[in-house]
């Protein structure tokens, strides 16, 4: 009897085993010489991120001492990162960190997982400051789908005081999109006093107004360095008016990629002036902090300004692009903010246009 239920059993399996389908190798079902020599036309990067597709594979050829310099290493953790989307990889260690969704609102230094204090690593902004860590992750999610990284909604931010000091209404919020897959991000801010007192909105500005860039301001500034105060809020400060009425005037930043349009406006004795800065700055694809335009945002002087890419970088053109992502077709008519200090550190020529 046992005999027999072994033998129905064994009949019973061996029905099984025929009936199961046979697992699809896909192009990887190849014997190992061909497999060995396809990786003899591969560099070092691209044999190790194919060994670690299966372990198989790794087995195979995944190399006993992998030696990569400093730009092989780099390339393939760029290709890890946008494979795994916990990891992001950081310019300052050359490593893959995990990102946590706690970043959504800000990201500290104590956070990070890597040195303190680093280079060109946040941008200054009103409201609040944007890490290029918080920055990366947001083009991740952009480049690379949803789960790797933060959306964009979590740059923005709103705030609203009121001076006790100058008792001046201070508004300020930031806004951020993507165009052409550069991020662009516009900080708009709103000042007036309530009793319209304009020598102490005067005094506001001067002394407590935020920077535009790390070249512009609108407060008291340098007259011949940077930070220099915008042109049209330095204008008729010891006149009783305090401020030029403007609407609409448009200026650039001749070093990195921000743009302003600045309205002043008189609404009566009562009411007194509203100044009003929309400030556009463009971040760039942020695949790097050391790539110009994110490190002409951190630092006051670089090797190549923004007027040395007149067709690419023209005045206006950041805020058209801000525009061109609502539909809108805008050609601004902006004009440079010199510098006299920093221009006499030498500028390179510009770039010749090349028509095509």
């Amino acid at each position: 009897m046992v005999a027999g239920a072994v033998q129905w059993l064994s009949r019973r399996l061996a029905t099984l085993l025929r009936q199961r389908p046979r697992p699809r190798l896909g192009a990887f079902a190849l014997p190992p010489e061909i497999i060995l020599m396809v990786t003899t036309y591969l560099t070092d990067p691209s044999v190790i991120s194919l060994a670690l597709t299966c372990r198989t594979l790794h087995s195979l050829c995944f190399p006993r001492h992998p030696r990569l310099n400093t730009a092989e290493k780099e390339e393939l953790l760029l290709w890890l990162e946008k494979d795994t989307a916990t990891l992001y990889f950081c310019h300052y260690c050359a490593k893959l960190h995990r990102w946590h969704t706690r970043w959504a609102n800000s990201i500290s230094e104590e956070d990070l997982p890597c040195d303190k204090h680093l280079l060109f690593s946040s941008i200054s902004f009103a409201p609040g400051d944007i890490s290029y860590h918080h920055a990366r992750l947001v083009m991740n999610r952009h480049f690379y789908g949803p789960s790797h990284g933060l959306p964009l909604h979590k740059l923005e931010k709103r705030i609203w005081l009121h001076s006790l000091r100058n008792t001046v209404t201070y508004s300020a919020s930031l806004h951020a999109r993507i165009v052409d897959d550069k991020l662009l991000v516009l900080s708009v801010r709103t000042m007036y006093h309530p009793r319209g007192d304009s020598g102490l909105l005067r005094d506001y500005i001067d002394c407590w107004a935020t920077q535009a860039c790390q070249h512009l301001t609108l407060g008291r500034g340098c007259p011949n360095y940077a930070p220099k105060q915008l042109p049209e809020l330095a204008k008729n400060k010891t006149t009783p008016g305090r401020f030029a009425p403007c609407e609409q005037s448009f200026g650039s930043c001749t070093f990195c990629p921000t743009d302003y349009c600045i309205d002043i406006s008189w609404r009566g004795r009562k009411k007194g002036y509203i100044i009003k800065v929309s400030i556009y700055r463009q971040l760039g694809d942020c695949r790097s902090p050391f790539d110009w335009s994110w490190r002409a945002m951190t630092t006051l002087t670089i090797e190549e300004p923004r007027t040395a890419f007149p067709l690419e970088y023209r005045p206006g053109i950041i805020r058209d692009r801000w525009n061109k992502a609502d539909g809108i077709d805008s050609r601004t008519q902006g004009e440079w903010v010199e510098i006299p200090g920093l221009a006499s550190l030498g500028r390179p020529r510009a770039r010749a246009a090349v028509a095509l």
